[in-house]
């Protein structure tokens, strides 16, 4: 990555965090129930036995995934969430109650008992991101840890970002690294690419 698109990504990332952090209550609110309601309502997650999941941080306004977490354990779905490394490397346990977490170094929430995953049965991943464009390609936060990850898992697994509307964008700027994502999906709907 030249010095001009690493720049350019950390201008958007600012961008993006400062509108998203800047989402009234209500609206964040309104807008994590429409994206649950599309995200269940949806055949891929409906038929999906294993979800992966990131586990929100509510103060950054990302949406919140600890209802759609609970709603998985009461449909008798695995879920796993990640465990993140000093070396922007992440672990993945399955995670069997959502009490049964605690904020590690940098708040993010993860299970106190780990219990290893086998990345090679999920069906579905939800990704963080702060936008994504029209080719599935995501912003992320930059640190790389998702990067790693969905390079490692199968190329049929779906991988879906959930954000509010207004945070896609017709072109983000790409590396050769990036894994596009399937589609996301917003309040308005489910987006597939």
């Amino acid at each position: 990555m030249n010095l001009r698109t690493k720049s350019f990504k950390k201008s958007l990332r600012t961008h993006f965090k400062n509108k998203r952090i800047g989402l009234k209550k209500r609206v964040w609110e309104s807008s994590n129930e429409g994206i649950r309601k599309h995200l269940i309502g949806w055949d891929v997650f409906k038929k999906a036995e294993t979800v992966h999941s990131y586990i929100s941080i509510a103060t950054q306004r990302e949406v919140d995934t600890l209802e759609i977490i609970k709603y998985c354990l009461t449909q008798g779905k695995k879920t796993v969430v990640p465990i993140m490394e000093a070396n922007r490397q992440l672990r993945h346990s399955y995670l069997t109650d959502v009490n049964k977490v605690k904020k590690n170094d940098w708040g993010v929430l993860e299970p106190i008992s780990e219990i290893k995953a086998n990345l090679q049965l999920l069906d579905l991943v939800l990704v963080p991101l702060l936008a994504v464009d029209k080719h599935g390609t995501r912003l992320g936060y930059g640190a790389g840890y998702y990067d790693g990850f969905l390079s490692e898992i199968h190329s049929s697994t779906f991988k879906i970002g959930l954000l509010a509307d207004g945070f896609n964008v017709c072109s983000l700027p790409k590396d050769p690294w990036d894994i596009a994502l399937d589609g996301f999906i917003s309040e308005k709907g489910i987006h597939l690419l």
